[in-house]
């Protein structure tokens, strides 16, 4: 599966649908790994650069894995839609306390849906796990990518609610700090987006 394929596919689904960013990632994810099955096919030699005959091109555990997510994300979003927020949290509970393959995707899309908790979390008040959302996703966006810039972005929204609840319970001080912590990671989000950019950039607009 290469990577290249995978910043064109999410470029792609920006366009069509005008996804959010968890679509994205179950878009380009589907793509890179419907792309390399169909580029390959019949064709295992080195020269060829797909795999040989003895490696599959498409994972099955992956590809159910993805329809899974990307079912449970939709049930999420019709929870959302009626307003049972603790609903959506436990559809998206269930994606990623779900057996995981290891793969790429696996690990992008699970970060994104961490990412989606948190900010559910954070509508919630419940910052607390908020911040454990956030730190299990960035186990799983450990380099440098749109979603380990997301999620850094979605922990300096917790930090932002957490500063907001100090100031109401009058703990100013306390609250300075958050708030200047909030900062932090959305310059460190910024710098790590960033970083994406001039990479992609770099490579002509491709990512690999």
């Amino acid at each position: 599966m290469g990577r290249a394929v995978r910043p064109r596919a999410a470029a792609a689904a920006v366009r069509v649908t005008g996804a959010r960013p968890r679509r994205i990632a179950l878009v380009a994810a589907a793509l890179a790994i419907g792309s390399a099955a169909t580029g390959c096919r019949g064709a295992g030699d080195r020269t060829s650069g797909c795999p040989s005959s003895d490696t599959a091109a498409v994972d099955p555990a992956t590809m159910a894995f993805l329809s899974t997510a990307r079912a449970l994300h939709h049930e999420a979003d019709l929870d959302e839609a009626r307003g049972d927020r603790d609903a959506a949290i436990g559809s998206l509970e269930r994606l990623t306390g779900s057996p995981a393959p290891r793969a790429p995707e696996v690990d992008e899309v699970l970060s994104d849906a961490y990412a989606r908790l948190a900010e559910l979390r954070i509508a919630a008040r419940d910052l607390e796990a908020a911040d454990r959302d956030v730190r299990a996703g960035l186990q799983r966006a450990q380099d440098p990518s749109y979603f380990r810039g997301h999620l850094v972005e979605v922990e300096g929204l917790v930090e932002e609610a957490r500063a907001a609840a100090l100031a109401d319970a009058g703990r100013l001080d306390e609250a300075d700090r958050a708030r200047r912590g909030a900062i932090e990671r959305m310059e460190e989000a910024v710098r790590i987006q960033r970083q994406v950019i001039e990479r992609a950039l770099g490579d002509g607009g491709r990512d690999g």
